[in-house]
């Protein structure tokens, strides 16, 4: 047994023998410090009712400043502190996921003026792309429930349904 073990030791990687999750946590913890110190929660939480006011709209349904506002507090005041706090709470995952390298190399890149201004765009990118991934996941629901609940029921799914 002991062999084997020696064989596996020396089979991994030489930087993940010398370093520690405890010094990965922290490497990670200061890329989150950096990448929240530039970016935008307000915008990032701003995209999250625009589809719900797009989809009042589409209904014909004209909703004044007041109401409009009353959601984006309602929103700001749901998800500003979860999401901070999922966000910090990514040094753990990081470090689970990353050699200290990739992490260091992050962090890095994130305090670069480059970096910074990738991050202060992260919402507007995420905004860009949300009507595309709602309309695709929209377009093919239809299709997929059936499929989806005749697996969980042990039933055989129904065909497919050819997508125009």
């Amino acid at each position: 047994m002991k062999p084997f073990a020696l064989a596996l030791l020396l089979a991994l990687p030489l930087p993940a023998l010398a370093e520690t999750r405890d010094e990965r946590v922290a490497a990670a913890a200061e890329y989150v410090d950096l990448a929240l110190d530039g970016f935008d929660m307000t915008a990032m939480i701003e995209t999250m009712y625009q589809p719900i006011l797009q989809q009042v709209a589409a209904g014909g349904q004209d909703l004044t400043d007041a109401q409009v506002a009353q959601i984006r507090q309602l929103y700001l005041d749901t998800f500003t502190d979860p999401l901070t706090t999922l966000l910090r709470d990514q040094a753990g995952i990081m470090a689970d996921m990353m050699t200290l390298a990739e992490i260091t190399a992050l962090r890095d890149f994130y305090a670069t003026p480059e970096g910074k201004s990738v991050m202060a765009k992260l919402p507007q990118l995420t905004a860009a792309q949300q009507p595309g991934i709602i309309a695709l996941i929209n377009a093919n629901m239809a299709a997929l429930m059936p499929q989806v609940l005749g697996i969980i029921n042990g039933e055989a799914p129904p065909a497919p349904t050819a997508q125009p």
